[in-house]
């Protein structure tokens, strides 16, 4: 059965062995338990309503006039402090005071839980020991360990000088009645343990494991202190619960130990052969776990033994003498291949080197040895594999370079060599990007740097000029080498597939040609269908109104509807002439080359010569741009843009053309501006259809509607585009944008 929280809490009240006074916020007195009644010798009725002050005497017997006088407080927020108690009857109690605040419903009634706990049984019990204590003090300050003792309660009742000294960074915090754990925290806090980790989690796990130990001490254990500082800990409890610790500084012990076994470690672990050696009897003194393993030897059977019998190269008498400069001191180092004989009599090739130590109390020789018989061989196979490598590369017509990581180059063959007008020497050492045309120098790199152990092989195509300046197209293959992880080379092999790429380019212009034509044929049968019809049903309609004329006998008319047939058919025949003109500019093929854009600008306004005399045209042009096209189809673009400037120009206003153009890496963008009445920034998709119109009155602004859409069939046909500019508001602005590199 669950109890009720006030009933637990009423038990405890009542059955606490220490005194419990509870207090309003003046300190006066307003519960007590039977425990204080029977410490204090005051009646329950009398302790109410005292001032819990008037209780507490100072040294001298007076009241005690400060009752917040300086106090600790602990973990769970009580503040303890030492005080005097009078009781009823005259006597003064040495008592621990430990207060908390009362948990009110009303924070307006503020109140304190105080406890009074009774130091008289210790302090009966250090009095009746003071003198043992006296004679144990001076005991244990005279010796070199540390001592301390902890009470059941594992609060320190003594220590020496040594075991503050020990824990210097914290000395102030160890003191008589502080708790081990507050003592330990204190020096974690000032950075005692460095080995307690630096996180909140690993220091409590690590206090944790450090008080398990010290509640249940088993055998001597060492505990880093500070940086360069060991001590040994011991921890034994006595039969009546007290805690006794020894601390020895084992700093010294821990540092010869750390750089003995460290010599050792190293030594054991060294791949070659390690001797020590008498020089003046030539016994070998140590041989570490390589030497015994490789010589099929213990230490016991080669301790002692004349190093010289080792040697199956040289006679004894032979190995003295090679060693004679090093033994007098005219050399300090020699270095020499020899064959060493196993014991089971097989024999390897050894590379010695020897080293005359002399630092120490009396010389010794030291000898490295290493097996090469396994590396002599690896040699042989990679020369004869290099051999082989170049043979091949030789007979291959592929450019290879072999590089490091950041593409320093390391081998270049003489193909790619010859490519580049240079001797393979005097590529290597020099970067891999160095002999990359600038502009492709980011794309490669970019390639390079996405290399990965996952995707360590990549292929990409591009243009490369050769010493002469003759254009290649080269597919690359690279592939970086990885080991754990790293990249240690980088292996490039490049493909010409000039040829192949021509080819592929061919055919995809010529689709490119198909598409277009076919979308000109629909849109042409389009036309035909529906824009040639529109004259001929107007033929028609003129031509039954002539005959109902004729048959009626009126003849006012006749004459004005022959003009209209007349003129309907002029109109169709400019019509069937302008798409007989569109349809032979728009399945041209084109035959680019390389010219100035200026010749084209000049051509065009010479063909428009008499136009422009009649508009009072003037052409302001700075077109000196080299470009890649037709020239006969960049002349027609031009002078269809020049010839509607001229058509579409404002009344009164003489007809100024401009002509600017700029360049970029990848492509060449020209500007044909000019003054006119403009156009209506909606209509920008439209005027490049074909037979579309903006002006129907034929009077003032004749034409098929084809100019425009003739221009842009040829600017996508080059590859490139044509936009009216709707931002530009006094006149109209198209910009031709065209490849910079050819097709």
């Amino acid at each position: 059965m669950q109890l009720p929280a006030d009933i637990l809490v009423k038990a405890l009240y009542d059955t606490f062995p220490d005194p419990v006074l509870v207090t309003d916020g003046g300190g006066i007195i307003v519960a007590a338990n039977p425990a204080a009644t029977t410490v204090l010798g005051y009646a329950s009725q009398e302790l109410l309503g005292m001032d819990a002050a008037i209780l507490e005497v100072e040294a001298n017997g007076h009241a005690a006039p400060d009752r917040d006088a300086a106090v600790a407080a602990d973990r769970a927020g009580w503040l303890r402090r030492t005080a005097r108690l009078r009781c009823k009857d005259g006597r003064v109690l040495a008592v621990e005071l430990s207060r908390t605040p009362l948990p009110a419903t009303d924070p307006a009634l503020p109140g304190t839980v105080m406890v009074v706990r009774d130091l008289a049984p210790l302090s009966r019990a250090l009095e009746q020991n003071s003198a043992s204590t006296g004679r144990l003090r001076s005991a244990l300050e005279s010796v070199s360990l540390g001592f301390a003792i902890f009470d059941g309660a594992d609060r320190l009742v003594l220590c020496n000088n040594a075991y503050r000294t020990m824990h210097a960074a914290f000395t102030p915090a160890i003191k008589v009645g502080r708790t081990f754990e507050a003592i330990l925290r204190d020096g974690l806090d000032s950075g005692q343990y460095p080995e307690a980790g630096a996180t909140e989690e690993l220091r409590e796990a690590w206090i944790a494991e450090r008080l398990e130990r010290h509640n249940n001490p088993g055998e001597p254990y060492v505990q880093q202190i500070s940086a360069d500082r060991w001590i040994q800990i011991e921890d034994r409890i006595t039969a009546d619960n007290y805690r006794v610790g020894l601390r020895a500084d084992v700093t010294d012990l821990i540092r010869a130990k750390t750089e003995a076994e460290r010599l050792g470690f190293i030594l054991e672990g060294v791949a070659q052969e390690v001797y020590l050696v008498n020089p003046r009897d030539r016994s070998i003194i140590y041989a570490n776990k390589s030497a015994r393993e490789n010589l099929q030897y213990s230490m016991e059977e080669l301790r002692g033994m004349d190093v010289r019998k080792l040697n199956a190269e040289y006679r004894p008498e032979e190995v003295s003498e090679k060693m004679q400069p090093l033994l007098t001191g005219k050399t300090k180092l020699m270095v020499l291949d020899t064959r060493h004989r196993r014991k089971d009599g097989t024999i390897y090739v050894c590379r010695v080197r020897i080293e005359k130590l002399v630092d120490g109390p009396e010389p010794l020789l030291l000898s490295l040895g290493e097996d090469i018989t396994e590396r002599l061989e690896i040699e042989r196979a990679l020369e004869r594999k290099r051999t082989e490598f170049e043979a091949l590369v030789r007979s291959l017509p592929d450019l290879i370079s072999r590089a490091e990581p950041d593409t320093t180059l390391t081998y270049v063959n003489e193909n790619y060599a010859r490519f580049k007008g240079r001797r393979p020497e005097e590529m290597v050492g020099r970067k891999f990007l160095d002999f990359i045309e600038p502009e492709a120098r980011d794309a490669v790199l970019e390639k390079i740097s996405g290399l990965t152990p996952d995707m360590p092989l990549k292929t990409m195509e591009r243009q490369m000029q050769d010493h002469d300046g003759q254009s290649y197209w080269y597919s690359w293959t690279n592939l970086m080498v990885f080991e754990d992880g790293k990249p240690v080379e980088l292996v490039s092999v490049g493909r010409d597939v000039t040829e192949s790429y021509q080819a592929r380019e061919q055919i995809a212009q010529q689709t490119r040609e198909l598409a277009m034509r076919n979308d000109a044929l629909e849109q042409f049968a389009g036309l035909v269908s529906h824009d040639l019809k529109a004259p001929l049903r107007q033929i028609r309609l003129f031509s039954d109104m002539i005959a109902e004329d004729v048959r009626d006998g009126k003849t006012d008319e006749l004459e004005m509807l022959s003009a209209h047939i007349s003129d309907r058919g002029t109109s169709m025949e400019q019509m069937i002439s302008s798409l007989l003109e569109y349809s032979q500019l728009a399945y041209q093929t084109i035959n680019p080359k390389r010219f100035n854009l200026s010749e084209a600008v000049a051509e065009a306004w010479r063909n428009l010569t008499v136009h422009a005399s009649e508009a009072k045209a003037r052409l302001i042009s700075a077109a000196d741009a080299e470009i890649h096209a037709d020239l006969a189809l960049m002349t027609q673009l031009l002078q269809n843009l020049f010839a509607n400037s001229m058509k579409y120009r404002a009344t009164g206003t003489p007809v100024k053309i401009e002509v600017d153009v700029e360049t970029s890496d990848t492509a060449v963008s020209i500007a044909v501006t000019d003054n006119g009445i403009g156009i209506d920034p909606a209509q920008s998709e439209k005027i490049f259809g074909a037979f579309q119109r903006l002006h129907r009155d034929e009077r003032q602004y004749s034409g098929s509607g084809l100019g425009l859409a003739l221009c842009r069939r040829i600017a996508e046909s080059h590859g490139g585009t044509i936009d009216l500019d709707s931002s530009f508001q006094h006149g109209a602005r198209f910009v031709i944008t065209l490849p910079k590199i050819g097709l």
